[in-house]
Formats: C-alpha cells, structure tokens, sequence
C-alpha cells in the first residue's frame, strides 16, 4: 500500500485553524484515535507562536498536529 502524503486541512469556518494531517494518519475520523496530545506552548519555554498540539497515536507516533 502506498504510504500517505502529508495533508494540511484549513477549517471551513475559521481559516485561521488547520490540522496537519502526518503520514501515519489514516485521514478518517475514528473514536479514541489520538491518544495523546501535548501542547507545543507547554514543551518549549518562551514559545511566541500559534497554538500547536501535536497528537499522538496508542503507539506514541505523531499522526497529526492542530494549528490554532
């Protein structure tokens, strides 16, 4: 199977808010799916940027990140 590419998704209603869709992402909307998310703000001191969560899989793989 060939493997995903990388997919950004701008919302609809906001188009200040995206998802980053990584490779391992099956690109669908499945319950329970992340994981784990953590807030970029809470792992870099001083950050001055947008919001960002990466989330993680129940493998601890990165599969996507919210952009706010």
């Amino acid at each position: 199977m060939p493997r995903q590419k990388i997919k950004l998704k701008v919302s609809s209603s906001d188009p200040e808010v995206a998802y980053l869709y990584l490779p391992k992402h099956p690109q669908v909307a499945i319950s329970g799916l992340v994981r784990k998310q953590l807030r970029l703000a809470d792992l870099i001191n001083d950050y001055k940027g947008p919001d960002i969560y990466l989330d993680f899989d129940e493998e601890g793989s990165i599969i996507g990140m919210d952009i706010t």
